[in-house]
Formats: structure tokens, C-alpha cells, sequence
């Protein structure tokens, strides 16, 4: 992702940056922002996701930087990381690095001229918070496209993200349906977006969990076969007999090196007589060493 060294020395400088928006301290209301913007702040910087430049000051319209960037959309949306690897970012201990790693982990892309201390251009935001919403679940849309008035002057590659954004009601175009592609981010633009996805997020789950009362957790772990094959079992845990089952439904290799693992939930055969006893069912898939591993639900 990021070869050229001088990138790699561009981003170093990333290490000196103290991030106002990141850092720790006592809740409080801002008099720089009021309205729906004052409460969304307020209920992200409770959740110790965002705090203010100053005890009073929120400078909503300051810039965000890509370390600034990326740290906000991992821990609101709570990524996790998933094995540890040699990192390609320099400034191991610095307050991003965790989570540069968990972006890393999980197979999302950077924008190509990605850097730690520069500011983010609004398409390059979108296009990280698109990735990172994906990689929490599996989220329908409707076939649809909006027309962007400024669309022609963004870059091709996130004009898809921004569409689905906008489709998710995360984003928004301006009262001249525009979305300024290329303009720096704000503090507050990026609130907005990030608030706007993990309600999104939370409406989508607490409604499948209606649709679905039986819940189930399915984890995975990884095991060595040799140095060349991984054995990934994939476990569905304390069900009530064992006719509900789990099954590799297939597994898609992505460009960023991930093995997606996506899996079906069984449920028991009409007529067969099932122990009613809690256990655990699995399901068992090999995938090269070269790919790091993640598993999805599929649904039809």
C-alpha cells in the first residue's frame, strides 16, 4: 500500500501529532456547535470517541488529518483487530497504531496518497468509512442511484462509497446536491458520518434481532497445518441441539490478501430426533497461509 519511501517518511512525521480529537477529557458542552450537532457531539464524546480542542471549544470546523481519521472510525465502529503482523506503519507505540494495525487486519484500503498528518479530503473519508461499515455486517440496499451535482469532480474509485453512503442516509449532499469530493473534512462532517453509522449499524441489528429471537454467536480460531495451509473451524456456540448446525457456504479472496469465510446457520430436519443437549457445532475450511482470515454471514 504505501511502497514509496518517501511516503514512509512523509507519514513518520505523523508521530509529532498531537490529536485534539482523540485525546482524553472531561465531558462537556461546547459553545461552538448547538442543535442536533451539539447532542451528536455530546453523545460521541461521552463514548470517549471525540473530544473538543479547548474545555468549551469543539472547532468544528477544523480539519481532520488521516491518523485522526482512521482512529475515529475504528473505535466508534469497534473494530477488532485479527492476528498480529509486522507492521507497514512507522511509529509502533504512537495512539494510531493500534488502530492502523486493526485497518490493516481487516483488509481495508487507504486512499493511494494517504498520509498520517494531512488532511483528509471528504471522498477519502467516505471511502475508509464505507470499508469499515462493511466489515460489521452485511447491509442491503436498494438498486438506486442518487445524482451527485459535483460528482464528475471526484475520484472514480470513491464515487461507489459515497453513493452507498448516501444511500444509508449517512452522508448528504448540500441544498445544491453537491458533496464536495475533494474538500478537506471537518471535525463536525466526520462526526456526523461516523454518528450517522453507528446508528445505522445498531437500527440494522436491533431489527434482524426481531426477525431473528434465537441468537447465535459464531467465532472462528486459526490452526497451523504447515507452513503453507491454515485449518480455520468456524464455531457456533450453546445451541440446543445439535441440528443446528453451521456450514462453509463458500470463500471469496479479496485484493487486500483477506480470505472471506462466509457461513450459513443451519436449523434441525423435520423428523429427525435431535439430543436435547447444549453444544457446539462446527464447520471446518483450509485457506493459504498468505491470507489473513475473516468470516461473514451469508445472506440470501
Amino acid at each position: 500500500m504505501f511502497n514509496n519511501q518517501k511516503k514512509m517518511v512523509k507519514m513518520a512525521a505523523g508521530v509529532v501529532l498531537i490529536s485534539s480529537l482523540i485525546m482524553p477529557a472531561a465531558a462537556s458542552a461546547f459553545s461552538d456547535v448547538n442543535g442536533r450537532d451539539a447532542q451528536i457531539v455530546q453523545s460521541m464524546q461521552h463514548k470517549g470517541w471525540i473530544q473538543g480542542v479547548t474545555k468549551d471549544k469543539f472547532a468544528p470546523k477544523g480539519k481532520l488529518t488521516g491518523a485522526q481519521g482512521v482512529h475515529l472510525i475504528v473505535q466508534a465502529l469497534g473494530l477488532k483487530g485479527q492476528v498480529k503482523t509486522n507492521l507497514i506503519f512507522p511509529g509502533k507505540t504512537s495512539w494510531y497504531s493500534e488502530s492502523l494495525r486493526i485497518v490493516e487486519e481487516n483488509g481495508i484500503e487507504l486512499p493511494e496518497n494517504f498520509t498520517l498528518n494531512d488532511e483528509l479530503a471528504r471522498e477519502e473519508f467516505a471511502y475508509i468509512l464505507h470499508q469499515a461499515i462493511k466489515k460489521t455486517g452485511n447491509y442491503p440496499l436498494i438498486k438506486m442511484y442518487i445524482e451527485v451535482a459535483d460528482g464528475d469532480q471526484g475520484t472514480a474509485l470513491y464515487s461507489g462509497s459515497i453513493q452507498n453512503l448516501l444511500l444509508m442516509k449517512i452522508a448528504a449532499l448540500d441544498s445544491q446536491n453537491n458533496f464536495y469530493p475533494k474538500n478537506s473534512i471537518t471535525r463536525m462532517d466526520a462526526t456526523r458520518m461516523v454518528y450517522n453509522a453507528v446508528q445505522y449499524i445498531s437500527k440494522y441489528k436491533e431489527s434482524m434481532e426481531e426477525l431473528n429471537p434465537i441468537k447465535d454467536t459464531v467465532t472462528y480460531s486459526v490452526e497451523k497445518v504447515n507452513d503453507d495451509i491454515n485449518k480455520v473451524v468456524l464455531t457456533r456456540a450453546n445451541q440446543s441441539n445439535p441440528g443446528y448446525g453451521i456450514r462453509v457456504a463458500k470463500v471469496d479472496f479479496n485484493k487486500q490478501g483477506t480470505a472471506v469465510v462466509y457461513y450459513e446457520l443451519l436449523s434441525p430436519e423435520e423428523g429427525y430426533d435431535y439430543a436435547q443437549v447444549i453444544t457446539d457445532t462446527k464447520a471446518t475450511t483450509y485457506i493459504s497461509s498468505e491470507y489473513k482470515v475473516q468470516i461473514e454471514l451469508l445472506l440470501n
